[in-house]
């Protein structure tokens, strides 16, 4: 995320940017949803992990049957997810008909490698 006053990168769930002080889109809590993504529990690639990024930030690593969510404003988001074999991006809309969003996803094997496929998406 980025700061609207001064243009600073900010982290995801910050209020205020910590360089100017300006109040971010996460201020306001009437306007702000969730992004989950799940990680499916499998058998075959099991032992690949993932790293998933919400407009480029990273969430953190995804292991099998592991979960990272974050709040962010509405809006749309862009989610990444990548492995030694290929990004995965999908665009996420949340505003306040769908507030909250669940990505689920698992490894999809490949010759030598797996790569993340989403399988699921579940607005709230």
């Amino acid at each position: 995320m980025i700061c609207l006053n001064c243009g600073c990168q900010l982290d995801l769930e910050v209020k205020f940017c910590p360089h100017c002080g300006a109040p971010t889109k996460m201020s306001d809590e009437n306007n702000v949803g969730e992004i989950t993504i799940i990680r499916e529990k499998k058998v075959f690639g099991f032992a690949i992990g993932f790293e998933a990024y919400v407009d480029d930030t990273k969430l953190g690593s995804l292991p099998n049957n592991s979960t990272l969510s974050c709040h962010v404003p509405y809006g749309t988001h862009e989610i990444k997810l990548t492995s030694t074999e290929k990004d995965v991006i999908q665009d996420i809309e949340l505003n306040e008909n769908q507030r909250n969003v669940e990505v689920h996803i698992i490894p999809k094997m490949g010759l030598l490698a797996a790569k993340p496929f989403i399988q699921e998406i579940k607005y709230k």
